[in-house]
C-alpha cells in the first residue's frame, strides 16, 4: 500500500455518490392535539332567499278579515278662496236699485158705497208722501188717489185704514175696502171690520198682498162696502196725530 508524507488528520475526501433511498417506516403514533387558533374574520352575507308564499288563516284557510279603519289624519291647509261668480235667480235687479214707496192721509174722508159686486166705490186719497223712487209715481195720489207702477215685476202693497159706519144698520153689517189694478179689484186684498156703537169710530182695516204689475198699471184704495164708510183720524186720547189710511208698495222681483 502506498502511503504519503501526510498524517491522517489532514486526509481530505470526497463525498460519495447518494445512495438509493431507503425504505418509508413505519408511521409513528399520532401526536396530541394542538391550541384552537384564534376564530378568523365574518364572512360576507348571502343573497337574500325568494320571498315565501302568503300564510293562511289559522281557522278556516281564508283571508283575514279587514283590520279596522285607521284614525284620521289631520287637517290639511285652507285652499285659497275662488274667484267671484256671476248673479244668477236673484231676487230683484242685481245692478239697479230697489223700487218703494209709501203714502198716507191724516184727513177725514167720507168714502161712497159700492155701487155693485166687486165694483170700487169712493177712491181713498192719500196726500202725505214719506217716499217714492224713480219707477213708482205718487203725482195723482193726493187728488184722485192714484199710484202709478212704471217698472213691471211682483209688488208686496200693504194698505190699512180707520174709519166706522155711520148710521148704523141692522141687521149688523161690516164694512170693506180692496185694492184695484186698472179699475178691477185684486183678489186677495179685501178685509173686513164692523162698527159696534154710533161712538165706536177707529176700527182699523189692514191688508197686505203680492200683485203682479205691468208698467203703467193703476193702484187704487176703494171703498167696497153696500154703505157709507167714514174714515177718520181719532184724536180722543192721544198726543200724536193718527192717520185715517196708508198705503205702502214694495218691489220683490223684476220681471
Amino acid at each position: 500500500m502506498a502511503t504519503d508524507n501526510h498524517d491522517d488528520k489532514d486526509c481530505v475526501c470526497c463525498a460519495g455518490p447518494q445512495g438509493p433511498q431507503g425504505l418509508p417506516g413505519v408511521q409513528g403514533p399520532q401526536g396530541n392535539q394542538g391550541p384552537r387558533g384564534d376564530m378568523g374574520a365574518n364572512g360576507q352575507n348571502g343573497q337574500p332567499g325568494p320571498q315565501g308564499l302568503p300564510g293562511l288563516n289559522g281557522n278556516d284557510g281564508r283571508p283575514g278579515a279587514e283590520g279596522p279603519m285607521g284614525p284620521m289624519g289631520p287637517q290639511g291647509p285652507k285652499g285659497d278662496q275662488g274667484s267671484k261668480g256671476d248673479c244668477v235667480a236673484c231676487p230683484c235687479d242685481c245692478d239697479k236699485d230697489a223700487e218703494f214707496a209709501e203714502v198716507y192721509s191724516i184727513l177725514p174722508q167720507d168714502l161712497a158705497a159700492s155701487p155693485g159686486a166687486n165694483l170700487a166705490g169712493t177712491v181713498v186719497k192719500l196726500e202725505n208722501t214719506i217716499v217714492a223712487t224713480a219707477n213708482i209715481d205718487v203725482s195723482q195720489a193726493a187728488t184722485n188717489g192714484k199710484v202709478t207702477v212704471n217698472k213691471a215685476g211682483w209688488y208686496d202693497i200693504a194698505t190699512g185704514m180707520s174709519g166706522a159706519l155711520n148710521p148704523i144698520a141692522s141687521p149688523l153689517p161690516v164694512w170693506t175696502l180692496s185694492l184695484f189694478k186698472n179699475g178691477l179689484i185684486v183678489p186677495g186684498s179685501t178685509f173686513a171690520n164692523m162698527t159696534l156703537s154710533p161712538e165706536q169710530k177707529a176700527n182699523e182695516v189692514v191688508a197686505d198682498v203680492f200683485v203682479h204689475c205691468l208698467a203703467g198699471d193703476v193702484i187704487e184704495l176703494a171703498n167696497t162696502s153696500s154703505a157709507l164708510v167714514n174714515l177718520t183720524a181719532p184724536s180722543l186720547g192721544t198726543n200724536a196725530q193718527t192717520n185715517s189710511a196708508y198705503m205702502k208698495l214694495i218691489l220683490l222681483k223684476a220681471d
